[in-house]
């Protein structure tokens, strides 16, 4: 199943960080990932089809690598999802980070807990130094 998951979630996966939280010496941010998916070839799961099927999207820091990855968040299949959908959008909760270059991934998953290989669809990110109070 993985091997054939490999090459629909497209890597156009598209980042923006949005400022959570009040100003403490390190900030909070949410990512906010926009990607694209081919269902055509593994279907959305349904009330019809609940094996071979796509049943969420996962977000991760894979920064150290996929094995080390840290789990950002997950989002359900879009509604009705056929063919090629694009413009899925999620956002993780609010997390710390350190400045610098982040690398940013997204997986499809499966009823069984199998995902789609996190190096198809990732992106680096960067996060602002924290301004100083004053």
């Amino acid at each position: 199943m993985r091997s054939n998951m490999v090459h629909k979630l497209l890597a156009t996966v598209v980042v923006s960080l949005l400022y959570a939280g009040p100003q403490t010496t390190q900030p909070k941010y949410k990512i906010t990932f926009t990607f694209n998916y081919d269902f055509s070839v593994t279907p959305a799961c349904s009330g019809e089809v609940k094996k071979a099927c796509v049943q969420q999207f996962n977000f991760y820091e894979i920064s150290r690598g996929i094995q080390n990855r840290a789990k950002l968040g997950s989002i359900p299949v879009p509604a009705d999802a056929k063919g090629l959908v694009k413009g899925i959008s999620g956002t993780s909760e609010s997390f710390l980070f350190d400045p610098g270059r982040h690398r940013v991934a997204v997986a499809a998953q499966t009823p069984d807990g199998t995902e789609s290989d996190l190096s198809k669809c990732a992106a680096i990110i960067k996060i602002p130094k924290a301004k100083p109070k004053h």
